[in-house]
C-alpha cells in the first residue's frame, strides 16, 4: 500500500507538462467528434463570455479568464494537427507514468525482501532520491523546450495580430514554465494589445514576484500604467465632453 501511494505521487508530478484535461474542460469525451467539440465550446463560451458583466471590472475579469481556459482547450482539440499532437504527448504520458509506477513497486519489492531492514530503508531512499532527482531533471528540460515552442509561436502570432491564438499559446508557456517571468511578460503584452490592462498588470506582477530585478517586467510596467491612465483620461474628458453639450442645450432653451 506504501508503495502504491508513492507511486500516485509520482504520477501526479509527471503531470506537469499538461496540467489540465481539455477534453475535461469543455466537458467531452477524448472521442468526441468536431461537432461535439463545437456544440459544447459554444454552449460554455455564451455562458462565460465577459461582455455579460459590463460594469463590473472583477467579475468581468474573472470570466475573461474562465472564457480564455475554455477556448484555449476548444483552440487545441479542434485542430486536427494540434489535437493529434495533444493526444500523442498524452499517450506518453501515460505509458512513462505506468512504466515510473512499475519501477517503484519492483524497487519496493527488492527492498522488502532484504533481510538487513535498516540496509533496506537506506536503499529505498537513495533510489527514491536519485530516481526523483532525475526525474525532475528530465521534465524540465521538457517543459522548457514545450514552453519555448510556445512562446516562438506566440511571437508570430501576435505580429499577425492574432491575438486569441497568441493568448492560448503563451498560458500553455506560462503552464509548463510558470516560474518564468519572461513567459508572464510576453503574456501581459498580449493582454495589453488587447486592451485588457488589468489581466496585464497580474501578469506583470507575477514576472516581478519571480524577479524583482526582470528589466522587461519594470519596462512592461511603466507601459501597462501609462495605458490605464491614457484609459481613465478619456473617460474623464468624455464625461466633461458630455457636460459640456447639456450647458449649450440649456443655453439655447434660455
Amino acid at each position: 500500500m506504501v508503495a502504491v501511494s508513492r507511486a500516485a505521487n509520482s504520477v501526479k508530478g509527471h503531470m506537469q507538462e499538461f496540467e489540465e484535461d481539455y477534453y475535461d474542460i469543455l466537458g467531452v469525451e477524448e472521442t468526441a467528434t468536431p461537432q461535439e467539440i463545437k456544440k459544447a465550446y459554444l454552449k460554455l463560451a455564451k455562458q462565460l463570455h465577459p461582455d455579460r458583466y459590463p460594469n463590473d471590472p472583477e467579475r468581468r475579469a474573472v470570466a475573461q479568464s474562465e472564457f480564455a481556459r475554455v477556448t484555449r482547450a476548444h483552440d487545441v482539440v479542434s485542430d486536427e494537427e494540434r489535437r493529434a499532437e495533444y493526444d500523442a504527448v498524452r499517450i506518453l504520458k501515460r505509458k512513462k507514468e505506468q512504466e515510473s509506477m512499475e519501477a517503484t513497486l519492483r524497487q519496493q519489492t527488492l527492498v522488502d525482501s532484504d533481510t538487513n531492514v535498516m540496509d533496506s530503508l537506506a536503499a529505498m531512499k537513495a533510489i527514491r532520491t536519485s530516481t526523483n532527482l532525475d526525474q525532475v531533471s528530465t521534465d524540465e528540460t521538457i517543459n522548457v523546450k514545450w514552453a519555448n515552442k510556445h512562446l516562438a509561436r506566440a511571437e508570430d502570432l501576435l505580429r499577425r495580430k492574432r491575438y486569441q491564438e497568441a493568448e492560448t499559446a503563451m498560458k500553455e508557456a506560462v503552464r509548463l514554465c510558470p516560474k518564468e517571468p519572461k513567459y508572464h511578460n510576453k503574456l501581459a503584452e498580449i493582454y495589453l494589445a488587447r486592451g485588457w490592462n488589468t489581466l496585464a498588470m497580474t501578469e506583470v506582477q507575477t514576472a516581478l514576484r519571480a524577479d524583482p530585478r526582470d528589466g522587461e517586467a519594470r519596462a512592461l510596467e511603466m507601459k501597462v500604467k501609462a495605458a490605464i491612465k491614457d484609459v481613465e483620461s478619456k473617460r474623464g474628458s468624455g464625461k466633461k465632453s458630455l457636460l459640456q453639450q447639456l450647458k449649450d442645450i440649456l443655453s439655447k432653451k434660455l
